[in-house]
């Protein structure tokens, strides 16, 4: 019992650093707005800051319980289940099964419900039928990710043409798809959250190390950025004869600012528990036909998975009820005070580009295996810096076409950047490639879907914006930037050791400095 108070004491302790940024933006916003910076307009009121306060609270107890879970249940059922499937060697139980548990922890990721609420808060289509779209395609990408492992198949060529597939379908929309494109990139970018990503880095690294080879650590990423590419096509599926019908052409999405306790208590205490108990019984009844795990091994499972549950109900209740009004509310207002504040949603772009990549709880998930899997020769360092300059450019971008820019279409940023990061595969080790792709799709996480999206919604909406941008698409933006600057960091790291280690063998450099050097 005292190492499990540790534990749950450390992660808060983690949990409550991690939301400092964030709640530094906002205190000094409020304070800000009895400057003269914003003479006679209230951006924050006390009301609200103080429910935001008590929401960060329960956020970061919300987050470190759903840690505590993670590690203690999705990441050993991934593991467990990965190499489980993979021994068995038969196709069809890999498809099967890889199928399947894609579309259920889809299902149960919180970032996806956030964003299906907001899609289906117009009416038009119901969130679960929205939810269960994509974790069809997160499924089906599973699998084509799992055989590409056990057929040793080069992810370079299937990104390339399956991006290709993806611009290939958006082409049916012709000049009417512009919200669909935004809502199809942005789902790709919340199925790859802190359920996800645990289970499917585990996963992989289950068969791949079944499988083995040489590249068979290498091998473990990539699974997740093929993973973010089945949502895109198939939201784009299922809204396509909604364009065709013109009923996307007055789509509307709302966020309500002042959410009632009872009332969300209820709807997301029920909606987690359908969606993750189809994983828990799915887990059991597995383990009991093939892994047949011993009981204590079953509790320590059953109890991280009750961690998740607590966890994951309490992060999305203080997320409905402070963080996703409070981001709505920011960009809301400093629009509604006109274009000259418009420099403070510049600042606020890039201070939260810096600190969200440091709170997402998949990131560093990926950057700890990253380390290891590369025996250190890939430091978490270099990472982070690369995901936070990538994270902090894509919502910089997202806020000059809102304020700057709102009949300039999404596919404009997504068609020349997603290209640009498939052409650069070529030019780095494959496996910066992999963790370039895996990448995009953990930035995007948490607190993109709760604070980044409401907050450019926001903007969106507001009277100093001009009519016809709905406010989503960032979170495509967030995925697709950070694929480019990792990469672009594969190609410095590549080339900075090949002298290094030219340097050395010519006997120039002093025993010290030819050592490896870690970026």
């Amino acid at each position: 019992m005292s190492s499990i108070l540790k534990n749950v004491w450390k992660t808060l302790k983690e949990s409550l650093i991690s939301v400092l940024p964030i709640f530094a933006i906002v205190v000094a916003l409020f304070c800000l707005q009895f400057s003269q910076i914003f003479p006679n307009h209230e951006i924050i009121s006390i009301n609200e800051l103080i429910i935001f306060m008590i929401s960060m609270v329960f956020l970061s107890i919300g987050m470190s319980l759903f840690t505590l879970g993670s590690e203690t249940a999705l990441t050993k059922v991934g593991l467990y289940i990965g190499s489980s499937v993979t021994k068995r060697k038969s196709i069809f139980i890999i498809v099967l099964v890889s199928f399947l548990l894609g579309l259920m922890i889809t299902i149960a990721e919180p970032d996806l419900t956030v964003l299906g609420d907001l899609v289906g808060s117009d009416g038009l289509i119901n969130p679960w039928i929205f939810k269960i779209t994509i974790g069809v395609g997160v499924g089906l990408f599973l699998v084509a990710g799992l055989l590409r492992i056990v057929f040793q198949k080069s992810l370079k060529l299937w990104l390339i043409f399956f991006y290709l597939l993806i611009f290939g379908v958006a082409c049916l929309f012709g000049s009417n798809g512009n919200t669909v494109f935004e809502i199809s990139f942005d789902s790709s970018g919340v199925t790859t959250g802190p359920v996800t990503v645990p289970f499917l880095l585990t996963f992989g690294a289950g068969v791949a190390s079944v499988r083995g080879g040489k590249n068979s650590s290498g091998d473990s990423f990539g699974v997740t950025g093929l993973c973010s590419i089945g949502p895109i096509i198939m939201v784009m599926l299922l809204f396509l004869p909604l364009s065709k019908s013109g009923a996307l052409d007055n789509f509307k999405n709302s966020i309500d600012s002042n959410p009632i306790f009872l009332d969300v208590f209820s709807r997301i205490s029920l909606e987690v528990l359908i969606a993750i108990c189809p994983l828990i019984l799915f887990f059991f009844i597995y383990q009991f036909f093939f892994i047949k795990l011993n009981m204590k091994e079953l509790l320590k499972i059953s109890l991280g998975f009750t961690y998740t549950y607590l966890g994951l109900s309490i992060f999305l209740i203080a997320a409905n009820m402070g963080l996703i009004p409070i981001g709505h509310a920011l960009g809301l207002k400093i629009m509604d005070g006109g274009i000259q504040y418009s420099y403070l949603l510049v600042i606020i772009a890039i201070v939260v580009g810096l600190s969200i990549v440091l709170v997402e709880p998949s990131v560093h998930v990926l950057v700890s295996q990253v380390e290891e899997v590369s025996g250190r020769a890939i430091s978490k360092k270099s990472i982070l810096i690369g995901l936070c300059i990538g994270v902090s450019l894509a919502i910089l971008l997202a806020v000059i076409r809102i304020v700057y820019g709102n009949n300039f279409s999404i596919m404009y940023y997504y068609v020349p950047l997603f290209l640009l990061g498939l052409a650069l595969t070529f030019f780095v080790p494959d496996i910066y490639a992999a963790i370039a792709f895996d990448s995009g799709g953990v930035a995007s996480g948490t607190m993109a879907s709760c604070f980044v999206l409401p907050f450019i919604i926001g903007i969106g909406e507001s009277s100093a914006s001009t009519d016809g941008v709905s406010g989503f698409g960032v979170i495509g933006l967030i995925a697709v930037m950070p694929i480019i600057t990792i990469q672009i960091l594969g190609i410095y790291a590549g080339s900075k050791n090949r002298i290094l280690l030219n340097r050395a063998r010519r006997n120039i450099l002093s025993e010290d400095d030819a050592q490896i050097v870690h970026l």
